[in-house]
Formats: C-alpha cells, sequence, structure tokens
C-alpha cells in the first residue's frame, strides 16, 4: 500500500498538504456565517467556549496522535495494536476533564460572564468530545500512513454538513445552543467514517501484529507533547478567555473576529507541516535538509501573506464579519497578522524537534512564552483591551522563536532563519508599495493579483527559487 501511495512523494506531499487546507477552509468560511449573524458580543462568549472546549480536546488528544504517526510509519508497533490501546487511553482522559466542566461550568459561570444559555453549550461541546476519542486516534492511523487526504476528505463533508446545521439553528434563533448541538451531530459522523477508513487501512496493514506497550509508556512518551500542546494552546489563545473577563464582550467579539482571520492565515502552515511529519520520522531522512527546504518554503509564503493582509485588513474583515466590525478588528488584525512568519517558522521548527524525539526540548519555552503571554496580557488588556492583546501575541512568538532556535540548532546543521527569510523579505517590500498604492486608487481586488504578480516576479529574480525547489516543481508535474 505504501509503495503505491509514495510513487510520487511530491504529489502525496502536496495532496496531504491540499486537502486538510480544504477541510480547515470550509470551517473558516463557517465563521463568516456566525461572525453575522450571532454579533459581537455572542461572539464574544462562543469564542470562550471554543477556545475552554480546545483546552479540553489537548487533554483527550494528550499528544498521542503524533506518537501514533511516528512509531507506525517506523515499523515500531503495528497500527491495530495501537489503535486499541490509545482509544483506551484517550477515554480514561476524557473523564478525566468531566470535573473541570463541572466546575467552569457550574460555581464559576457568574466570574466567566456567562449565561446560563452559554454554560449548558459548554456541556454540549464537551459531549461533542467523546466521539473524537475514537475519530483522533482513526486518524493518527491514516496520518501514519500518509492518508491525511482521508481523513481531511472526512473532515471536508462533515464540516460541511456542520455549516448547513449550523445556520439552519443560527437562522432558527437557537445561538449558541444550536452550534454546540450541532457540533455533537458532526462529531458523531465523523467518528463513524473515520473508524470504518482506519479499520480497512489495518486490515491491509502488512505489518505482524505487534504488542502495544503498556498505558503508562504512552502516558510517559506522550506527557511532553501534551504539555508542550497545552501551553502552546495556553499561550496563542489565553487572550481569547481573558479579554471576556478584563475587556467586555464586546472587545472580546471585536478580537474574535481578527483572530479568526488570522487563524484561516495558518492553515497552510500547519497543513503543510503535518503532511511532512511522517517522511521527518523515518530513520535516514535528510533532517537538516528537508527542515532547510520546508522553511524556505514556508517563510516564502508566509512573508507576503501577513504584510499583504495587514494592508488589506479593512476589506477582509469588512468581508469576513460585516462592516459592524469596522474599524476595530481590521485594527486589531493588522498588528495580530504580524504573527504569522513566526507563528510558521515555531511550528515547523516544534515538529522537527518531534521527529527528533527531542520533545522535551519544547517544554521549556512553550513554560516561558506561557508565563510572558499571561503577565503581559493582565496588564496590557485591562489598558489597551483587543490591541494589548494583539501585540502580545506578536511578542510571544518571539519569545518562542529564542529557544526553539537554540533547541533546534541541536539536531539540525547550517539551517539559518535570517538566510531563508532574506530574499522573500525583499520581494515582499517590492510588492507592499503597490498593494497599498492599489488597495486606494483601483480596487482591493486589484492589489491582491498585482501584488501576487510583482512578488512571484521579485522572488524569482532575486534567485529565491533555488535549483532544489525547481527539482520538486518538476516532480510534481512529470507523470
Amino acid at each position: 500500500m505504501r509503495n503505491a501511495l509514495t510513487a510520487n512523494p511530491t504529489r502525496r506531499l502536496a495532496l496531504n498538504t491540499a486537502a486538510p487546507m480544504a477541510a480547515r477552509l470550509v470551517d473558516a468560511a463557517f465563521a463568516v456565517v456566525y461572525l453575522r449573524l450571532l454579533g459581537r458580543a455572542d461572539v464574544g462568549a462562543f469564542t470562550f467556549l471554543v477556545v475552554l472546549t480546545t483546552y479540553l480536546d489537548t487533554l483527550v488528544d494528550f499528544g498521542l496522535n503524533a506518537l501514533i504517526a511516528r512509531d507506525v510509519s517506523r515499523g515500531s508497533i503495528s497500527a491495530r495494536a495501537a489503535f486499541r490501546s490509545v482509544n483506551l487511553l484517550r477515554l480514561a482522559l476524557w473523564l478525566v476533564g468531566l470535573p473541570v466542566v463541572l466546575v467552569v461550568y457550574g460555581p464559576l459561570q457568574g466570574q466567566a460572564e456567562l449565561s446560563s444559555e452559554a454554560a449548558l453549550a459548554g456541556w454540549l461541546f464537551y459531549a461533542a468530545l467523546l466521539p473524537t476519542v475514537l475519530a483522533k486516534t482513526a486518524t493518527g492511523v491514516l496520518w501514519s500512513q500518509e492518508r491525511l487526504d482521508l481523513s481531511a476528505a472526512v473532515q471536508v463533508l462533515t464540516t460541511l454538513l456542520k455549516t448547513a446545521l449550523g445556520v439552519v439553528v443560527l437562522f432558527a434563533g437557537f445561538g449558541v445552543i444550536g452550534l454546540a448541538g450541532a457540533s455533537l451531530a458532526t462529531n458523531v459522523v465523523t467518528a463513524a467514517v473515520l473508524w470504518w477508513l482506519s479499520a480497512r487501512a489495518i486490515h491491509d496493514e502488512s505489518l505482524p501484529e505487534r504488542h502495544a506497550p503498556p498505558l503508562v509508556v504512552w502516558l510517559r512518551e506522550g506527557w511532553p507533547l501534551f504539555v508542550n500542546q497545552l501551553l502552546q494552546g495556553l499561550f496563542f489563545k489565553i487572550d481569547a478567555l481573558l479579554l471576556l473577563p478584563l475587556a467586555g464582550d464586546v472587545a472580546a467579539g471585536t478580537y474574535a473576529a481578527a483572530y479568526k482571520v488570522s487563524e484561516g492565515a495558518g492553515i497552510i502552515s500547519s497543513s503543510f507541516t503535518l503532511a511532512l511529519f511522517p517522511r521527518l520520522s523515518r530513520q535516514g531522512q535528510d533532517l537538516s535538509g528537508a527542515y532547510r527546504m520546508a522553511l524556505r518554503v514556508l517563510l516564502q509564503i508566509a512573508l507576503p501573506l501577513a504584510v499583504g493582509t495587514a494592508l488589506l485588513s479593512a476589506p477582509i474583515v469588512a468581508l469576513v464579519g460585516g462592516r459592524e466590525y469596522l474599524p476595530d478588528s481590521a485594527t486589531a488584525l493588522a498588528i495580530l497578522i504580524c504573527y504569522l512568519p513566526l507563528s510558521y517558522a515555531n511550528g515547523l521548527t516544534q515538529y522537527v524537534l518531534i521527529a527528533a524525539g527531542k520533545q522535551r526540548l519544547l517544554t521549556g519555552a512553550f513554560a516561558a512564552a506561557l508565563v510572558f503571554n499571561l503577565v503581559a496580557n493582565l496588564l496590557l488588556i485591562p489598558r489597551f483591551s483587543y490591541v494589548g492583546a494583539a501585540w502580545v501575541t506578536v511578542a510571544s512568538e518571539v519569545v518562542l522563536l529564542v529557544p526553539f532556535r537554540m533547541a533546534v540548532g541541536r539536531v539540525t546543521t547550517d539551517v539559518s532563519l535570517v538566510q531563508e527569510a532574506r530574499t522573500p523579505l525583499l520581494a515582499t517590500l517590492l510588492m507592499a508599495p503597490v498593494v497599498w498604492w492599489l488597495r486606494d486608487a483601483v480596487h482591493p481586488l486589484v492589489a491582491i493579483p498585482a501584488g501576487a504578480a510583482i512578488y512571484a516576479a521579485g522572488l524569482w529574480a532575486l534567485g529565491g527559487i533555488d535549483a532544489s525547489q525547481r527539482r520538486l516543481l518538476l516532480q510534481f508535474v512529470r507523470p
């Protein structure tokens, strides 16, 4: 099965990148609906619930999918054994999260500025995590076999279903409770389909049955990944939790609109990095060469995307959320999007270290970033509201970048962030004034293709596309 799938590795990587991107783009499109129908105040409460559920989802995940993808792709454990033991462990972790839900949506409901309706929706969101126990493990098995296209195809279909149900419940007036119920229904469908697909993949597996390690081994190996994911989620999303009680629901909704756009811009990096991860994990892989190439590609995308989004923040926000969010959300977006190149580099570095088995080096970096983020937000949000939160997010990525670069230097050689960023940065500086002028003098829709053309021409003229990248392009287009 694997030989057929990897006959053209460049195409397989491209497919495994594009498919999850499509799934997340559908989800981003749904944001256009609920941002307009809920209004700023309800969007703030909805964002709080989603972020808290994301933290609980991190507990259920426990970093185990990365272990499945790494160890099954190496052949050190069979997919069948991993599927059974990880599902059992995740069910126990879901039960561990119940006391947290009891406290937050019970005694702490008032302190969190949550209405009774929002608290009930929070319970439904947590119930919706139960079927993801099965869905997540099934995705890990497919990831190990480089079949992210299958899991992404399921995600696209179920996200379309969730979007359709969400539109219906919003127009029917059910608000956040309706959205939570739609999430529960679609998660059940997703789990059923992914279980069927992974069962087929396990049935076709060529490796013999191998006993899974004891659950305590999964916990020991997954613990650093869980801590890293939790710290990462806290340092990047804790502002969404703090804005509601510290600045009010309108400020939280304002920031949520900008955050949703910036989160959508991160789809490319996360999809590409996850698709690349099984290859980084295999023994014999030139880790330094793969890291250098991936970093170059991601920076070539992130720099013009960040600058273009900042220059066009007002029309983007008007399109996504409506003019109700202007000019506040556009201001927040123009600041927040500055984090993008740093985030692309940090996200890739994180998975390079995991592939090398150095995930414990990440913990200190995430802890430092979290402490900085928490203190800075507590100081700046009461005074500067969503503007302070946006600047803290950018600064937090800088705080994370320094220890990440030190850690990755232990497992790779001769990979310079400055060197890889230099050429796309110069090309972006050529593009920016043209986009700025066309935005005001003509129309934003004219500025986008013109800016893209100037950036591409500048990148090529400055030698940004080297021989190795041209070889990869040829591999992609050749049969």
